[in-house]
């Protein structure tokens, strides 16, 4: 077929321009001062939660995404849902989601008992479709006494999480206006764009929480690692001592006065994460060039390579092309395969898997649209670094 043919010459010029045989989708890249950080802490038994690499982390992180509202925890995960307990997410709320989101965005708001509630997304950034998602609003739900209900179930539609996808986004100014006049609260979750920047401002920080991971295929690592974090003040001491495990010290005692969570991140893994934050803008200016080089020679071809708007510096995490018959995908992804050049395909639509089929959710054409079509490119900054 003529789209294998020119998928074929494509990775040749790769394979050809990088100097590689084999590509992995994305690599922690760690280098020796990474190394050395990690045996200090080592050699200083700063091993565990408790521990002065997590409070140097937390604060090198604040100030490069310009916020005093955030504290790391174990991962993405614990970040989701410790983001939108402390929110007041609870049993009988409804969230708005995308379905084309890794699986933990979804379940985190099945970990306070509150119902997912599916949005479309849009083929040009992988996040939510504001245009649809406007209609929607106005034929399926009702805002009364300064909340938002589903008409069809009389549930409260409390919140709404965007997903920033692969370094990409929607246009967020517009997004808060739609969320501010439906009475919704914001969560962005940014797991995939530290170091992006919309309109000049960090990803993560837009909403009324934000949510950040370090896990080992991210643009940093900690090995396993996350953030939350806030708008308001008032909502980090809730979220420190819930993810603490609702722990309160007294002088003769150790309290608990609720159920909380042992989410904090471990000062070992921070001190991975102080030494490769260093390097997160050079990590993004690597792998800019390589999205450059993709664009050059994915252009004029059946190979869509998605790129960011103009009001968005993205971090080029994973580069993603959407291909223009959807009875390719598979027949891309073995090929690849063979070719020992890791390519993944979209995340499947959570909506389909049996747990979240019967969850309300709107007409969802354009996630279906992006799942048969969307596949990423190897992007680590080891490629990135090839290039000559």
């Amino acid at each position: 077929m003529k789209i294998i043919d020119t998928y074929s010459n494509v990775l040749k010029q790769i394979k050809k321009k990088l100097g590689i045989n084999n590509a992995y989708l994305h690599e922690p890249y760690i280098l020796n001062d990474d190394i050395f950080n990690v045996k200090k802490a080592i050699k200083e038994k700063q091993l565990s939660t408790y521990g002065k690499y997590t409070n140097i982390f937390e604060k090198k992180l604040k100030k490069y995404i310009g916020t005093k509202n955030l504290i790391c925890l174990v991962n993405g995960t614990s970040a989701l849902h410790i983001a939108i307990k402390t929110l007041g997410i609870q049993k009988y709320d409804e969230v708005f989601v995308s379905p084309l989101t890794y699986i933990s965005t979804v379940n985190a708001i099945k970990y306070c008992n509150a119902e997912p509630h599916f949005y479309d997304v849009d083929r040009k950034n992988l996040s939510i479709n504001l245009k649809k998602f406007s209609t929607y609003l106005k034929k399926n739900t009702k805002v009364k006494q300064n909340r938002c209900f589903n008409i069809k179930t009389g549930k409260q539609i409390k919140a709404l999480i965007v997903t920033h996808v692969n370094g990409l986004s929607c246009e967020l100014d517009k997004l808060i206006k739609i969320c501010k006049k439906n009475k919704l609260l914001l969560v962005e979750d940014s797991a995939e764009a530290l170091g992006c920047k919309f309109k000049g401002k960090h990803l993560g920080t837009f909403g009324d929480a934000g949510v950040l991971s370090f896990n080992g295929n991210k643009i940093i690592t900690t090995g396993g690692g996350g953030a939350v974090i806030f708008k308001q003040k008032k909502y980090i001491k809730k979220a420190f001592h819930l993810s603490n495990n609702s722990k309160i010290i007294k002088k003769f005692d150790i309290l608990h006065d609720s159920i909380g969570y042992n989410y904090r991140l471990p000062s070992i893994n921070s001190a991975l994460g102080i030494t490769q934050l260093n390097k997160i803008n050079l990590f993004i200016g690597m792998k800019k060039k390589l999205h450059i080089y993709y664009s050059d020679i994915l252009k004029n071809t059946e190979l869509k390579l998605l790129k960011p708007s103009k009001n968005l510096r993205s971090n080029y995490w994973l580069n993603t092309i959407i291909v223009s018959n959807k009875n390719i995908k598979k027949k891309l992804i073995l090929f690849s395969k063979q070719k020992n050049f890791n390519i993944r395909p979209i995340w499947k639509p959570i909506y389909l898997f049996k747990h979240y089929k019967k969850n309300p959710k709107m007409n969802l054409d354009e996630t279906t649209y992006i799942y048969e079509r969307a596949l990423s490119l190897p992007s680590s900054v080891f490629l990135a670094k090839k290039l000559r």
